[in-house]
């Protein structure tokens, strides 16, 4: 398998694919007027304490003041009005909401998570092995900050796990270097796509090319500086006319992955909705009939769905509480073979996933951690004229509800004309039921949801 990260820069914005086969695994987007803000570290200055110090809302210089949640805990830590504080956030700014916060911060390396605030050490649940386990606590017996290692740092040697543990602690010596210094500020950037690309940088990705030449001399520096020389090798410039994420369909797949419904290899299909409370996501047959028995195709589907379901969710960057309607099984061996092969695909993801399980109903719940925009959001804007609903009134619904509206104001003495401006369509409906000198009417076929105007003259 060919893996390969695209990098892309215009005044805008600036894009980062990741290609596995040359089919669009993640992209990431990146544009100054709406940065995303999850996981930046901030110095906050509290402007508001209420419910006994359960809520605390806290300034971080941005335009929505962001809050601390203690509810619920046994422990709440005790501040006063315009107290500073080293502040993390943990869920961007929704609706009316400002940034959810959390004082536990922490600073992501390649293999590491620096813990500053906690002594404990934690190693990834993937690492099954005890012999494995001891030698990466041995490496860090002197230390006496959490840490957290993941999955990837078995491969590497206790030299570069120290080294890159040096790295993570003189950016939060810088912290709170600037926590000292600086008024309410960002104190950390944790989300600049220079420094995703870099994480996503390994000895897995084949190439690395980049269309921005400033963005090219970063990557080069970081590198060398960081002494990944043998890295240098995978990063190229683009050097062609043609846009760059045109020239390896990257474009085309984006579109692709804000349809609602997605087509499997096999002629079937899964549908994703997404509401206020949730997201669906329901596996179709479709056209896919083979040559197996009615159970067998239905397994196969469904096996063949997981992965397309794990890389649209990855994808398009969804998030809540995700339910899946996958094809009835009869057997609960196809049944626990499903769950199992779903939660493999799944693991592959960087963002938490948690309560992976059937319901009472057999679907397949679970929930996505909210980090960063859906991937939507940066392409599409809600209809102006359906709100989201995908629907418009139907006619006969316009029809109905315009001859109401006429029939109780025809009848006023003191209406000499009514003037009903809508589509072409409705104005030869109605001259079928009513027929009144009062009234005139006027093509104008702009009228979406409500499908008329009226206005009276007296």
């Amino acid at each position: 398998m060919s893996k390969c990260l695209i990098l892309s820069k215009n005044t805008y914005e600036i894009k980062l694919a990741l290609l596995e086969d040359n089919k669009l695994e993640e992209i990431y987007i990146e544009r100054e007027k709406e940065k995303e803000i999850s996981g930046n570290i901030y110095k906050g200055k509290i402007v508001d304490i209420l419910n006994k110090g359960e809520i605390i809302f806290v300034d971080i210089g941005l335009e929505k003041t962001a809050f601390l949640s203690f509810e619920n805990k046994k422990n709440i830590p005790k501040f006063n009005i315009s107290d500073s504080l080293i502040v993390q956030v943990e869920t961007d700014a929704r609706d009316e909401k400002g940034a959810r916060l959390t004082l536990d911060y922490s600073i992501n390396g390649e293999n590491l998570v620096l813990l500053p605030n906690s002594n404990n050490l934690s190693i990834s649940k993937k690492i099954e092995d005890l012999e494995a386990i001891k030698k990466l606590k041995d490496v860090f017996l002197n230390i006496d900050k959490g840490l957290i290692l993941r999955t990837k740092s078995l491969e590497k040697s206790p030299e570069a796990l120290l080294e890159e543990y040096k790295r993570l602690e003189v950016i939060d010596n810088q912290i709170k270097k600037g926590f000292k210094e600086k008024n309410t500020t960002l104190l950390y950037d944790s989300n600049s796509i220079l420094k995703k690309a870099l994480n996503l940088l390994d000895n897995d990705i084949d190439e690395f090319i980049i269309d921005d030449e400033n963005s090219f001399n970063k990557i080069k520096n970081n590198l060398e500086e960081n002494e990944k020389n043998y890295l240098l090798k995978k990063i190229k410039k683009y050097f062609k006319d043609e846009d760059i994420f045109s020239y390896y369909n990257i474009d085309s797949q984006i579109e692709r992955a804000l349809d609602r419904k997605v087509y499997l290899e096999s002629g079937a299909s899964i549908v994703i909705e997404k509401t206020e409370a949730l997201i669906s996501i329901d596996v179709n047959t479709g056209q896919n009939t083979g040559n197996k028995t009615s159970q067998e195709l239905i397994f196969q589907t469904n096996l063949e769905a997981t992965k397309e379901i794990a890389r649209q969710i990855k994808l398009r960057n969804l998030a809540g509480i995700i339910i899946v309607d996958f094809i009835d099984m009869k057997k609960i061996s196809d049944r626990k073979k499903l769950l199992e092969e779903f939660k493999r695909y799944l693991s592959e993801d960087r963002i938490e996933i948690s309560s992976l399980e059937y319901t009472n109903l057999s679907l397949i719940q679970f929930t996505r951690k909210r980090q960063g925009k859906e991937l939507a959001l940066y392409y599409r804007e809600k209809c102006q004229y359906c709100e989201g609903t995908g629907y418009f009134l139907s006619k006969d619904r316009i029809i109905l509800n315009l001859l109401e509206d006429l029939n109780s104001q025809i009848k006023s003495q003191d209406i000499k004309k009514i003037l009903v401006r809508t589509k072409k369509d409705i104005i030869k409906e109605l001259n079928k039921y009513i027929d009144n000198n009062k009234i005139e009417y006027i093509e104008d076929n702009n009228f979406y949801k409500i499908g008329y105007k009226m206005e009276l003259y007296n």
